[in-house]
């Protein structure tokens, strides 16, 4: 179906003289999407409950593809990594379906701890809310959009994630992360989030990366301090978590200054 897709967008641009071809793709049908997305064709949208199928209204991506533009050239910004491996204790990968019962084993261990900073906690009431909501995440993901979201992995078991945000226009990206309460104080995040640094800076070529933290989240501020980020100010009523607005302490790393205090780079 790849290579007939991709004949018959070549007979529409190079003898009917079309300008677009769009592709639709319910959200739930991975095997479907995963067709435009083989051929470097980029998702635009997600159009809300715009097909309905035996009386069940679907969400659907929507894929183009353009005249000017096929075979699609890569982006000039290379992608992040798949998977890192930080040491010989941590592993940064991708999520796998078996991560599904460990992720809601470790949110619900540390709901008192995490619920305090991560808005999302307020959602996953139950394990179902947790399954569904995960779930859409999931289903909604690009590929081709630059975010990404790794499992951080030690020494063989989930211990948190490192999140990445889309790189705006400006070459700026920003970077979140959680970790489990029980696995404080070892140094696992720091160098998980050093890790994704360095290879924003050196393999992506990403020039600014921020990193947000509530002003009473001390835990989560230090891992920037000891990176070496900037402090840039105070973001007032940034964040709202638990019908509460909290102050968020901006920090940056522009790529000149890793590159120059990093050993790593």
């Amino acid at each position: 179906m790849t290579r007939s897709l991709k004949a018959v967008i070549d007979w529409s641009f190079a003898d009917l003289g079309l300008n677009r071809v769009e592709i639709q793709a319910s959200l739930n049908n991975r095997a479907s999407a995963s067709i435009p997305e083989r051929l470097s064709i980029r998702r635009e949208s997600i159009r809300r409950q715009s097909e309905v199928i035996n009386g069940v209204s679907l969400d659907m991506a929507c894929y183009a593809a353009f005249a000017d533009n096929w075979p699609p050239k890569p982006p000039a910004r290379a992608l992040p990594t798949n998977e890192l491996q930080v040491d010989n204790e941590i592993l940064l990968r991708q999520h796998i379906g078996s991560d599904y019962q460990d992720m809601w084993k470790a949110l619900e261990a540390g709901r008192d701890y995490l619920g305090k900073y991560l808005p999302c906690m307020a959602a996953y009431k139950t394990e179902d809310d947790y399954e569904r909501l995960h779930t859409a995440r999931r289903l909604e993901g690009d590929n081709f959009d630059g975010s990404r979201a790794y499992i951080v992995q030690y020494k063989g078991e989930l211990a948190g994630t490192v999140g990445l945000g889309i790189p705006n226009r400006d070459n700026v990206i920003e970077v979140d992360y959680w970790l489990r309460q029980d696995l404080q104080g070892r140094g696992i995040m720091t160098r998980s989030v050093e890790a994704v640094i360095t290879m924003l800076f050196v393999e992506v070529g990403i020039h600014r990366v921020t990193i947000r933290a509530a002003t009473s989240n001390l835990a989560s501020r230090g891992i920037p301090e000891r990176l070496g980020f900037k402090h840039e100010g105070t973001m007032r009523d940034g964040g709202f978590v638990n019908n509460e607005y909290l102050d968020l302490e901006i920090y940056s790393m522009l790529d000149h200054e890793w590159l120059a205090s990093s050993t790593n780079a």
